[in-house]
């Protein structure tokens, strides 16, 4: 089977519920986009416009590999339509206030699954009634590690304990297998001549990473000060990925705690094997369809209203994978920190339709087509793996 063959074979429509009038300091609008990440298009749209990027506000991040559509807020915005390349920013009115994550009620997704072969669409024809029926699993999936390299520790491992020069390395010069020939070469600059820092500033292109190279070159060997001064959004994202790996491997040992051999099987992500539950009725799911688990962080040990047992769980959780929760912090900078709230171990799949057809870029075999709404944070992809279990993604 083959995902995103082409960017509309993967859409998905953020729901939000943001009030939109004809009054409000706020400019509303839909940002449709392919190709971008939403934090590229953000960064961009405020060089283009000359506005301070905190102006700037959205709820949600949507996958550069897709077609996707989603609400964004910029104070006191111009109230017109701005037209790019590979996105759109269409005006929609007034707020009173900026987006949140709050604002989100769920994501719609359309996408086409190709290249299925025979054993392929029986796994689906099989597992899509049951996940309809029992629900998803809500692990993060693949796209919530793009900060991750697979042999390696997370870059927020090394923030937390205090590791900057070991944060930069993986940020910056650590090679990727995703990385194009343009990238490979920046990074290689820095892996020949680290510590050597004029020499790399000569030689790397004029670039965020150069800027944090151009600082080293001044401060030899502060490279807390380098890390302060990287982007706050990219080590945003590195917190959200260790965190969600810290939550996927509580759930993970959840799953195979409560659930028999025979009920459960394993899906494969870019940080590991996860359990889920095979052909299993949902009563047979007891508490764990009703179950929340809080996103780790150390902030638990202080809330008054976490559950004990719950707390129990995450803390054998994430004890299994070597932290435990006091340890979860951020000391500095503190201009980014671990999220607060709670995540469903299993979430429904509304509206879900789904139709097979002769697939007409692979001749031979069938494609998928897939209509469906899940909740804020949810993963279409996570919809994929648990319908073809066996199947290899690419």
């Amino acid at each position: 089977m083959k995902l995103r063959c082409h960017p509309s074979d993967f859409c998905v429509d953020e729901c939000n519920s943001l009030a939109v009038g004809r009054t409000g300091s706020f400019a509303v609008y839909r940002l449709k986009k392919s190709g971008w990440t939403t934090l590229d298009v953000l960064q961009k749209l405020a060089r283009d416009l000359k506005l301070d990027r905190r102006r700037i506000h959205h709820a949600g991040l949507k996958d550069r590999h897709a077609e996707t559509s989603q609400v964004i807020t910029i104070e006191r915005g111009p109230q017109r339509d701005f037209h790019f390349e590979s996105f759109s920013i269409l005006y929609q009115g007034q707020a009173q206030r900026a987006v949140t994550a709050h604002d989100i009620e769920g994501n719609t997704f359309s996408l086409v699954v190709r290249s299925v072969t025979a054993s392929e669409r029986s796994q689906a024809e099989i597992y899509l009634p049951v996940v309809h029926s029992t629900g998803l699993m809500n692990y993060f999936d693949d796209q919530r590690f793009g900060s991750y390299i697979p042999g390696h520790p997370f870059i927020a491992e090394h923030w937390i304990r205090r590791e900057y020069e070991q944060a930069l390395w993986l940020m910056f010069a650590e090679p990727r297998e995703e990385d194009g020939r343009d990238e490979r070469q920046q990074r290689e600059i820095l892996r020949t001549h680290w510590n050597q820092w004029s020499q790399c500033k000569q030689e790397l292109e004029r670039s965020h990473r150069r800027s944090i190279v151009t600082f080293l070159d001044d401060r030899p060997g502060d490279f807390k000060g380098a890390w302060e001064r990287v982007n706050a959004d990219l080590r945003g994202l590195c917190l959200s990925a260790f965190q969600s790996y810290l939550w996927n491997g509580t759930v993970d040992g959840l799953m195979r705690e409560q659930l028999a051999d025979e009920s459960r099987r394993e899906m494969h992500i870019v940080t590991g094997p996860l359990a889920c539950p095979d052909l299993v009725e949902k009563q047979k799911l007891g508490d764990l369809w009703e179950m929340q688990i809080p996103l780790p962080s150390a902030r638990l040990l202080k809330q008054n209203d976490t559950d004990p047992n719950v707390l129990e769980i995450v803390n054998n959780g994430i004890e299994k994978l070597g932290w435990r929760l006091e340890e979860i912090k951020v000391r500095t900078p503190r201009d980014r920190f671990f999220s607060r709230g709670l995540r469903s171990v299993i979430v429904p799949v509304n509206d879900l339709s789904w139709k097979v057809s002769e697939d007409d870029l692979f001749e031979g075999r069938d494609k998928l087509t897939l209509k469906f709404t899940l909740p804020k944070g949810s993963y279409a992809t996570m919809l994929i793996k648990q319908i073809m279990p066996a199947a290899d993604q690419d």
